[in-house]
């Protein structure tokens, strides 16, 4: 059985520099297969950018249709959305009002947070609401719940309004 001598350097006392590539690139290798499994597709990523938006702007509008005492609805097509405020008065339930015509307001424009947007996605957008009666926010405290469903290119996209009034995208 061999042994070692004192004094001998034989022993080795770090990594060389071939090894700490092999592990970097390995590391990179890994990091680089995570993030496109966890991130999808560039189609993904901006879908799930467009319902990021989307729910912070929808607690934007919450707020002001708070603030200000009248409702805002939220109206889209193909190309983007913008944000409506509706009348004070109306004859008709503030949902049923913005389904029964195209509604614009020239106060929500161009400066502010709620103003009119284009999608992010580059794929046509399609729209799913659950309950079908239109986006409104009105003053009132406790929202009834939501729920969204975006889709383009072969994505799919969920929002909805929690009970507590909070909004949460999912995935």
């Amino acid at each position: 059985m061999p042994t070692l001598a004192p004094g001998r350097a034989s022993r080795q006392e770090g990594f060389t520099l071939l090894e700490m590539m092999i592990v970097l690139l390995i590391i990179g290798i890994a990091t680089s297969m995570a993030t496109v499994s966890a991130f999808g597709g560039n189609g993904a990523r901006e879908l799930r950018q467009d319902a990021i938006r989307l729910a912070q702007l929808f607690t934007a509008a919450q707020a002001e249709a708070r603030t200000s005492g009248r409702p805002i609805a939220w109206v889209y097509d193909g190309d983007g959305y913008h944000f409506a405020r509706l009348p004070q008065r109306l004859t008709l339930p503030a949902r049923m009002a913005v389904r029964a015509q195209p509604v614009r307001d020239a106060a929500i424009g161009g400066d502010t947070a709620l103003r009119p947007r284009e999608w992010i996605s580059s794929d046509p957008m399609v729209v799913r609401i659950e309950p079908d009666v239109g986006v409104v926010f009105g003053p009132d405290w406790l929202p009834g719940p939501l729920r969204m469903e975006f889709e383009a290119g072969g994505n799919v996209v969920r929002l909805s309004r929690l009970g507590n009034g909070r909004f949460m995208v999912d995935p």
